[in-house]
């Protein structure tokens, strides 16, 4: 990538970034300001995100060969940075991301939808570094796996030693709809000192068979009552999107890919 963009978002400022090109590009949020990113391209991120100001942050990668990408964001005192990444196929995805909690009270919330078929790779990357006092961070990820796709998911919450009163959670919840779908799901933590809340999960699991059958009973096919299962598992997180047409376009690509479910 040759391209470079910077983004100088001022203070006390309310702004919308789209990134629809692959580039690197820099974003330096100001003191008390809002913003929302959308970014459809597999560009390296970074972000500064100002004392007291929140960015909201959705990557949607969809049908490419290939796709790469990393994105890292420091984040000043009482700033928020809301991560959403939708990974909704391609030959290859490779993301990494990585918070670095800065600021006293500065927080971080990461979510992800990944939903892969055929023989779909999948090498996820999530970290949260804790650096400044009585900082935040969450996690959840919920995976959707079919056919003969793969996904290596790795997530970190490191707690430094002088980071004082933090909290950390990790979760990431699997779907396999397949015998031959595969998943290696390695949550981490790292506690330096003894002043925080941190924990983490992960669960790996096939269509729930209580819910099919009710489902069943109530006259709806099998085929049916599946989508609507994994409808179900992903909605918690599409909800936290706040633009209808993006939300509709996602959850769009998601019934496109639940269409070949058996």
């Amino acid at each position: 990538m040759n391209n470079e963009k910077i983004f100088l978002i001022n203070e006390d400022s309310k702004e919308e970034i789209k990134i629809d090109s692959n580039m690197n590009v820099k974003i330096i949020v100001g003191k008390n300001s809002e913003v929302r990113v959308t970014d459809t391209s597999d560009s390296n991120v970074n972000i500064l995100v100002g004392e007291n100001s929140k960015v909201n942050y959705l990557s949607i990668k969809n049908e490419n060969s290939e796709n790469l990408s990393i994105k890292k964001a420091e984040v000043e005192r009482d700033g928020k940075i809301n991560w959403l990444e939708c990974c909704l196929g391609s030959g290859i995805t490779k993301s990494i991301i990585r918070t670095e909690l800065i600021g006293e009270g500065s927080e971080s919330e990461s979510f992800g939808v990944i939903f892969g078929s055929n023989k779909e790779i999948f090498d996820i990357k999530n970290e949260v570094i804790h650096i400044g006092n009585r900082s935040k961070s969450n996690m959840l990820t919920r995976v959707v796996l079919d056919k003969e796709a793969r996904a290596n998911y790795n997530g970190l919450i490191k707690v430094n030693s002088n980071a004082r009163g933090c909290e950390g959670y990790q979760k990431k919840e699997t779907i396999l709809l397949s015998d031959d779908a595969k998943i290696d799901a390695v949550p981490n933590l790292e506690i330096e000192n003894n002043d925080v809340r941190c924990s983490h999960g992960a669960t790996i699991s096939q269509i729930d068979e209580g819910k099919l059958f009710y489902m069943q009973s109530r006259g709806i096919d099998e085929k049916s009552a599946k989508r609507t299962i994994i409808e179900g598992f992903f909605d918690p997180i599409l909800v936290t999107i706040d633009d209808p047409e993006l939300k509709e376009s996602i959850k769009n690509s998601i019934s496109k890919r639940l269409g070949a479910i058996k």
